[in-house]
């Protein structure tokens, strides 16, 4: 039976690992009908490592319930608890529910699996680095990016450049990290990796992701108290943008969003969307787009917006309230911020060399905050696995941060 366990741990091990590496890859595609993307293998993973632990159930017995170490993860539970209710009574229109369902049960494979800081570490700096393979795709797919034109984005080989800004800004830290915590070859392939994902994220033109971005920078350089890091990397990206005139332009929207199209489309949804929630303001219309989009249909039957196709808020927190309602957006919130605070207090309560992954995880889980102003990180497969491991990370890494002990003497 222990040999059937230790099988399952490792393949259930290598799956995470895979999915890991494949957030900085992207989706490969083997037949019209055949792919393999960390969604994917995560969804895959998660059936055989229900099998390891009912293995581990039949074999060691029902293990003592140590509310200690479950008392952190409440939020998380309170957030999918709310979730699930929103939906009650019945489960119509639940696509984006399952996914979710999914991207918490990858969180749990990330904390029972990674739990060891030796192993962790190294699921962090994949989780950074990768995505040099991801702009790589990107730039060969179509160099047309370089010609910077807003009509040629980088996106491919995810669904949208908003979600390719979403994840990068959120990878950007950890790439940080591996090029501060490293040295040799190691720190070379960071670099790299840091000098492709820089302007890769600014070929996104996704306002989200650069404000995101900017967000943490300005925490990791502050933090860690590399001021000449954090002046330098922010006056490269200002002259990259000001260099630029279409960067340039799209940035200056920012400033006056009334001077852009669409963001005057996202204001008009996200004002209709708030008049739905105001009709369900505890538990909201359900959660999910299709919910979201259902309602909103029945409001814009008979008028000009009858067949648009993008009917969702391009923001999380007003996406929560309407579909969750306050005590959704409230639980979220809670979670947001309790995992800030346990970061934060891990920083200071950590030996140095294990403050910088505090440090690094505090600014990627600043940048997915602020990102979530521009989108939703829970509508698209690779950023919805990224927030949600970094979600787990956070904790397990707050939870070692409590004992002091710097991780080279860590078992």
């Amino acid at each position: 039976m222990q040999k059937l366990i230790d099988l399952c741990e490792k393949g259930t091990f290598a799956g995470l690992c895979v999915a890991t590496i494949l957030l900085g890859v992207g989706r490969i595609e083997f037949t019209a009908k055949a792919s393999m993307s960390a969604w994917s293998v995560s969804r895959t993973t998660f059936f055989f490592w229900i099998i390891y632990r009912l293995l581990i159930l039949l074999s060691r017995g029902r293990p003592r319930l140590d509310w200690a170490k479950l008392a952190p993860w409440a939020p998380l539970f309170a957030f999918f608890l709310i979730v699930t209710i929103s939906l009650l009574p019945n489960l119509r229109v639940a696509g984006d529910y399952r996914y979710f369902v999914f991207a918490c049960a990858h969180a749990l494979m990330v904390a029972d699996l990674f739990a060891k800081p030796a192993r962790r570490k190294w699921l962090i700096y994949a989780m950074g680095v990768a995505p040099l393979v991801l702009v790589a795709r990107g730039f060969f797919h179509d160099p047309g990016v370089f010609s910077f034109d807003v009509a040629s984005r980088f996106g491919f080989p995810l669904d949208h450049p908003n979600t390719a800004g979403y994840l990068l800004s959120m990878s950007l830290p950890f790439c940080l990290l591996a090029v501060r915590a490293e040295g040799g070859w190691w720190r070379g392939i960071a670099l790299v990796s840091l000098a492709a994902q820089l302007p890769a994220l600014m070929l996104t033109y996704s306002r989200g992701a650069w404000l995101g971005s900017s967000v943490a920078i300005i925490v990791f350089g502050s933090l860690a108290k590399k001021w000449k890091f954090l002046i330098g990397i922010l006056l490269l990206a200002a002259v990259s943008v000001a260099a630029f005139p279409p960067l340039r332009q799209r940035a200056a929207t920012l400033l006056r969003p009334q001077s852009d199209p669409s963001i005057s489309d996202r204001v008009q949804v996200a004002n209709d969307a708030m008049r739905l929630a105001m009709d369900k303001p505890v538990l909201g219309i359900g959660f999910g787009r299709g919910r979201l989009k259902e309602a909103l249909r029945q409001r814009y039957q008979g008028t000009v917006d009858e067949n648009s196709p993008i009917w969702h808020t391009h923001n999380v927190y007003i996406e929560l309230f309407v579909e969750t309602g306050f005590v959704g957006l409230t639980i979220f919130l809670w979670l947001a911020g309790d995992i800030l605070h346990r970061l934060l207090r891990g920083v200071r309560a950590s030996s140095a060399p294990d403050a910088v992954v505090g440090i690094a995880l505090a600014a990627s889980w600043s940048a997915a905050l602020v990102s979530g102003l521009g989108d939703v990180p829970f509508y698209h497969h690779e950023s919805r696995i990224f927030f949600f491991s970094l979600i787990a990370l956070a904790y397990l890494y707050a939870r070692d941060a409590r004992t002091e002990v710097p991780i080279a003497r860590r078992s």
